[in-house]
């Protein structure tokens, strides 16, 4: 990696999140889906290049004590950071490495799951070379690699943006300094390209909307960096054979499945035999920007379509809900939503008994059968008995709304137990990250929690000494004057649950 590139993510640290789509129960029950036999998620090894502060890393290794993680980063501030992070939870599983990629990493021994996120795109091709090889020489048999890049075609309309950035801000040197530049163009000439861009207005008009409300650390990586290199589908699974590694699946699922597409797009794709091939084609029609590619070595069996009889060997969590009485009795949609406010129609009775199921269960993971064996028995009470043994249809409706992330699949079955205590007290992970001034918490679901102020004020009061009472005092003055202590009471509460439903406090 190149000087300037390494100053500008000293002076401008890109955001070190959890990222759920890279978590090894993720990984490893994609794997199996496309028949890979992927290691234990919690007996395994992680690799992480590009680690930066260990965001990502760092609570996989504190909710996973029995697996090993391993991160790199070229960015000494960056790994001091995470080192000390590690240092006040107290890990023993998990080191951060100051280190060239380039150096490569022959002496760290193999890993069942190498991660490689937000980092193929944005270094100099010798490093792009390093990277793969480091994949495809330190992933162990049954391994699953993640490595995520920005895509052509779609990359194309991004371009014209950058394009203009650059040329802006080309008589600055210092990180800072570009981004103020960068800041000052957006506000500057935004109506011009409303009013004069002609065809390339709307898309001017939302990139410049989209890049205001983007961390500043987005606008500068992804615009004013020296190397951001968007690739071809095709070019990129071409590079991964030359280092013997081939495709798996994309962490998003519903991006390989034609079912996907419209009329239209359906029937483009539909004589295109290869499974790469029509993923190519696929990412035209839909001028595709950004893939998260799984990958393993060139020697393994790996299906081109989920595997039915895989998907009944997983287990789900799912963190959803609807607004409105569940129907049991007939196929119509109903409508569910996330924590996160995406929404999603789900349809058959089994489909809809096996959402509420999980949903009372997050984020503790379900196995299929128990799932499946659930869901036909609220079917069979609360709806309709003839619809109760259509597993078919329900193992279908499932894989879809996996595939559209309604859904997340683990390898195995796992209860957290995590309830709120008489006197509740955040984890040593949670209070760490609050020592450190985080307002970006870590779930044990691997998701970013960002409690509001209140929200925050309340988790750092939590030391397993206040009870609810005693916690409601302590936050009365959070609150407008004259609020009733028992609706006070009553936020706190409810705020303890939602706590306690990510996995934030320590077990009773």
């Amino acid at each position: 990696m190149t000087a300037p590139t390494l100053a500008s993510y000293d002076a401008i640290p890109y955001g070190s999140i959890p990222i759920a789509e890279t978590h090894v129960e993720s990984l490893a029950a994609l794997g199996r889906l496309f028949g890979v036999a992927t290691a234990d998620p919690c007996r395994c090894r992680v690799l992480e290049l590009g680690c930066a502060e260990g965001g990502n890393l760092i609570p996989m290794a504190f909710y996973l004590p029995g697996s090993e993680f391993v991160g790199l980063d070229l960015s000494v501030g960056q790994i001091e950071e995470g080192r000390r992070l590690i240092e006040r939870v107290g890990l023993a599983n998990i080191r951060l490495l100051h280190r060239d990629l380039m150096d490569g990493a022959d002496d760290l021994g193999r890993f069942d799951y190498i991660i490689a996120h937000g980092l193929y795109s944005w270094v100099p091709e010798p490093v792009r070379e390093r990277l793969l090889a480091i994949c495809a020489g330190n992933l162990a048999p049954g391994g699953i690699a993640y490595v995520s890049w920005n895509a052509l075609p779609g990359w194309h309309s991004r371009a014209v943006m950058r394009d203009m950035l650059c040329h802006h801000v080309r008589a600055e040197a210092a990180p800072r300094a570009r981004l103020e530049a960068a800041y000052r163009f957006l506000d500057s000439f935004a109506d011009a390209f409303a009013a004069e861009a002609g065809d390339l207005a709307p898309l001017l008009a939302a990139e410049v909307a989209y890049l205001r409300q983007a961390p500043p650390s987005y606008l500068y990586h992804e615009y004013l960096v020296e190397t951001n290199t968007p690739v071809l589908f095709s070019d990129f699974m071409a590079h991964a054979a030359r280092h013997a590694l081939r495709y798996v699946a994309d962490a998003s699922l519903h991006t390989l499945l034609p079912g996907a597409l419209g009329p239209a797009g359906r029937n483009a794709v539909a004589d295109i035999a290869d499974p790469l091939a029509r993923i190519q084609y696929m990412d035209f029609i839909r001028a595709r920007r950004f893939h998260r590619s799984l990958l393993t070595h060139a020697g393994e069996q790996v299906s081109s379509e989920p595997d039915g009889d895989a998907l009944r060997e997983l287990a789900f969590h799912a963190d959803l809900a609807s607004d409105d009485e569940i129907d049991l009795a007939s196929a119509a949609p109903q409508a569910y939503a996330t924590a996160t406010g995406a929404r999603y129609a789900v349809r058959h009775p089994l489909a809809k008994a096996a959402m509420m199921r999980l949903a009372l269960a997050y984020p503790d993971s379900v196995g299929y059968r128990t799932l499946y064996r659930d869901a036909v028995g609220l079917v069979a009470a609360h709806g309709d008995e003839a619809m109760a043994g259509d597993e078919a249809a329900f193992a279908a409706e499932l894989l879809d709304l996996l595939a559209w992330d309604a859904v997340r699949a683990a390898a195995t079955e796992r209860a957290y137990g995590f309830e709120p205590a008489a006197r509740p007290r955040a984890h040593a992970l949670a209070r760490a990250q609050l020592d450190a001034g985080a307002d970006c918490l870590a779930s044990v679901r691997h998701t970013a929690v960002q409690p509001d102020t209140v929200g925050l004020r309340l988790l750092g009061l939590l030391d397993g000494n206040r009870d609810l009472d005693a916690l409601a005092r302590a936050m009365a003055d959070a609150f407008p004057a004259g609020e009733d202590p028992a609706m006070v009471r009553q936020s706190c509460e409810q705020l303890l649950w939602t706590f306690a439903r990510n996995g934030l406090l320590a077990e009773a």
